[in-house]
């Protein structure tokens, strides 16, 4: 059975988009079955794997709409497309941003659209990682109730820190209110890191004060750099866009913790 991890923040520019396809290249390198679903209008994942989002037929979109309609008739490739890199992608485009009013109509069951999708895909992989949009609307909401971990990027910003508690009680609501009683926090990963600064240490040792003794936070945490910014425009992970680069080297050592605290890093 696979593990479904969302990657949530509704702050924008906290380094999701850059996780989810590198931690999912991450873990296809380390021999995994890995699925990367797109649920952001702007399809920042579908064009950071190299594919032209707006040109794409079949969506996370249309998957969601059939499953609205009940047809369940297509089969669990249906619309996947397979990276070079080992990764499979359900891809999104700007198609999605009319999907939260098509959801919202839906009287029973419509924050466990996307859950029912998922169920007939998991048996395909070990990790499904869903690339979640920038705010907690019905359609992240989807992704929390379809989810079995919650992977928490944070800007070590002061303003950034702040939003944590907005999704940490969301995240609660879900589980108290019976939607996913079983999601839990993966952790909270650190991104666009200046350690040389004293706020990174300060606002580190807030959140650690605050959240460390129930939510993980990764010792590895990524480091600032051009190469991170430049290698969704490549279309490519950043392993494939520059391996010696200190991002990269930092998302490999992300995704090994990563395996540990899983416990399956030899499997």
């Amino acid at each position: 059975m696979s593990k479904v991890i969302a990657i949530a923040n509704q702050k924008g520019g906290v380094g999701k988009t850059t996780t989810a396809v590198n931690l999912g290249t991450g873990l296809a390198r380390k021999k995994k079955k890995v699925c990367i679903i797109d649920l952001d209008p702007q399809g920042n994942a579908t064009q950071s794997l190299g594919y032209d989002s707006e040109n794409i037929k079949i969506t996370i979109t249309t998957i969601i709409d059939r499953i609205i309609a009940k047809d369940y008739t297509f089969v669990s490739n249906y619309g996947v497309l397979h990276h070079q890199e080992g990764v499979d992608l359900i891809p999104a485009n700007i198609e999605l941003a009319v999907m939260e009013m098509k959801l919202l109509s839906v009287f029973i069951g419509r924050e466990k659209i996307l859950s029912r999708y998922i169920d007939m895909i998991r048996h395909n992989y070990d990790y499904i990682i869903i690339d979640c949009k920038p705010s907690l609307d019905i359609i992240t909401l989807n992704a929390l109730t379809a989810a079995n971990t919650v992977l928490i990027p944070v800007h070590a910003q002061f303003f950034s820190v702040r939003g944590l508690e907005q999704l940490l009680t969301t995240i609660n609501q879900v589980v108290t209110g019976g939607l996913n009683s079983k999601l839990t926090i993966e952790g909270i990963l650190y991104t666009a890191v200046n350690d040389r600064t004293c706020s990174f240490k300060e606002i580190s040792e807030m959140v650690k004060n605050a959240y460390g003794s129930h939510v993980h936070i990764y010792q590895r945490y990524i480091p600032r750099s051009i190469k991170a910014e430049e290698a969704p425009a490549s279309g490519k992970s950043i392993y494939a866009y520059d391996i010696s680069s200190t991002v990269s080297v930092a998302y490999e050592e992300f995704t090994t913790e990563f395996l540990i605290q899983e416990g399956c890093l030899n499997e």
